[in-house]
């Protein structure tokens, strides 16, 4: 039964490494060519402060030195908000909502006409609702600003794995 087991397991690694299979958080999107490549991007602002929070984090995780003065591609990210009550209390008060982004991003040529790559992305936050506005709206703030960040970490990995092609 032993021997079973480790056969099985070579099997299954050698079949892994056979279709292609490379982790998501490997060095091939860390690689020297992919940081050049992202490096030569344009991030378009984005509308809304949200928006703008987003371009910043890409900003960071795309192009670090700076933005590039030849850009080879440019992004365009477009993103749509929307809140949802989650716990009704009894009275018909709510005590805790999500607040869910959704990213619609386009990655363009020089050009900015030719769309090379385009994909979504989704992130969600919770809050919870007490009897204080000003914590209300600051536990939605800091949601808004936690799915903001998460967004922007969710597309700079999708334009990464997509130049590792």
């Amino acid at each position: 039964m032993l021997l079973f087991k480790r056969i099985f397991c070579l099997t299954l690694l050698l079949a892994l490494g056979a279709c292609g299979f490379q982790p998501l958080y490997g060095q091939q999107t860390q690689s020297a060519e992919v940081i050049a490549l992202l490096s030569a991007t344009y991030v378009m602002p984005i509308k809304s402060r949200t928006g703008q929070i987003i371009r910043n984090e890409l900003l960071d995780r795309v192009t670090p030195k700076g933005i590039p003065a030849r850009p080879l591609y440019r992004l365009k990210v477009e993103i749509d908000e929307e809140s949802q009550s989650l716990a009704i209390d009894p009275d018909n008060s709510t005590n805790r909502k999500n607040l869910t982004l959704k990213g619609k991003y386009q990655l363009f040529g020089a050009d900015g006409k030719t769309v090379l790559f385009k994909s979504t992305a989704q992130s969600i936050s919770s809050y919870n609702i007490v009897t204080s506005d000003f914590a209300n709206l600051s536990a939605e703030k800091n949601a808004r600003k936690r799915s903001a960040l998460v967004l922007a970490e969710k597309i700079h990995r999708q334009i990464s794995v997509y130049f590792t092609r």
